[in-house]
């Protein structure tokens, strides 16, 4: 530590316990899927020959590389299974699918593990609370748009903007908005720092703008129907998530979301690859995401954790574990 620090500590004016706050006064957080519990996921081109046998040391690896103290997993390996947390090491600790280098308790999980709450111990009375979330994957709005397209690429945007927002819409049951919105706004209410990680299989209405349809590059990777897939919804999702307070912290940062799109979804594969749809007809997004609430917290950096590329901010070196990369955010206390 610093020489001023070093000398208040000899002459008693810091303790260690001050020393320790002030050190944990910072925390970084990070949100992963990593694919079918970091298993051989053969069946959609992961397979554990592809990785010298196993992803779980290149999923842990991602780990320490973001310098993460507090990841949110999804698609976590089984509770009976700690491959993931040995493979971490010593100072590691697991709630539920939560992995923290602080005392970490499961306060609440769905019966499908879909969305869990989780309080962490960072310092001294310091407790936060990680919602975990993973939304339902199925109409996926960004691919019924291209269904709209694919059958009239003259179609009105305005109109398609409405069939996707309504009909991709996760309004209810354990992996919808109704289960995550519930524990925030109770977090919210007893006024204590809150933070969201999760893939939500949804993109935000921060990133599918009117600025983004002018200026950004078309989502649709080989689109074929010469109307590019860029304009304005207002996901209901990320409107709900911003309507009771929470922010969006990588876009917190990252301001402009055509210089900076942050996409996590989906690293490029070979075309054939077995159980995917051929790349060039994926669409590219945000769809993994942190937000934070607490008037007291503020954002110091966001990044894009993944393979080597543009897209990434955060490298590792090798193949990728997953489908998705990661997001890393480092968050401090004002005082």
């Amino acid at each position: 530590f610093s020489v001023n620090i070093f000398l208040l500590f000899l002459f008693g004016l810091v303790s260690i316990s001050q020393l320790g706050a002030e050190e944990l006064s910072r925390f970084r957080l990070m949100t992963f899927n990593i694919l079918q519990g970091g298993g051989n996921a053969k069946n959609v081109g992961f397979g554990n020959e592809l990785f010298g046998g196993s992803r779980i040391d290149e999923i842990a690896s991602a780990i320490r590389l973001a310098r993460a103290d507090v990841v949110g997993i999804q698609e976590d390996c089984s509770s009976k299974s700690n491959v993931i947390l040995n493979e971490l090491g010593d100072g590691w600790c697991r709630a539920g699918k939560v992995y923290s280098k602080f005392p970490a308790k499961l306060i609440h999980s769905n019966k499908d593990r879909s969305l869990e709450v989780v309080d962490v111990k960072l310092a001294g009375s310091r407790v936060v609370r990680i919602v975990n979330c993973h939304w339902w994957p199925s109409n996926y709005g960004p691919f019924l748009a291209q269904e709209k397209l694919r059958a009239d690429p003259q179609v009105d945007l305005n109109i398609l903007a409405e069939i996707v927002e309504e009909k991709g819409a996760r309004r209810g049951g354990t992996r919808g908005y109704k289960a995550t919105i519930e524990p925030l706004e109770e977090a919210i209410e007893e006024k204590k720092a809150i933070f969201l990680v999760g893939d939500f299989n949804e993109p935000s209405h921060l990133d599918w703008t009117e600025n983004y349809a002018m200026k950004g590059s078309d989502r649709w990777v080989n689109n074929p129907t010469g109307t590019p897939l860029r304009f304005p919804v207002r996901w209901p999702g990320s409107v709900l998530l911003q309507n009771i307070g929470m922010v969006d912290s990588f876009r917190q940062v990252h301001t402009d979301e055509v210089k900076k799109p942050g996409n996590t979804w989906t690293p490029s594969y070979p075309e054939r690859t077995p159980g995917r749809r051929p790349y060039g007809d994926q669409v590219l997004d945000r769809i993994d995401r942190v937000y934070h609430h607490g008037k007291n917290v503020k954002v110091v950096s966001a990044q894009v954790v993944g393979e080597k590329g543009d897209t990434s901010d955060i490298e590792i070196k090798g193949r990728w574990p997953s489908d998705h990369r990661a997001v890393v955010v480092e968050y401090k206390w004002k005082n």
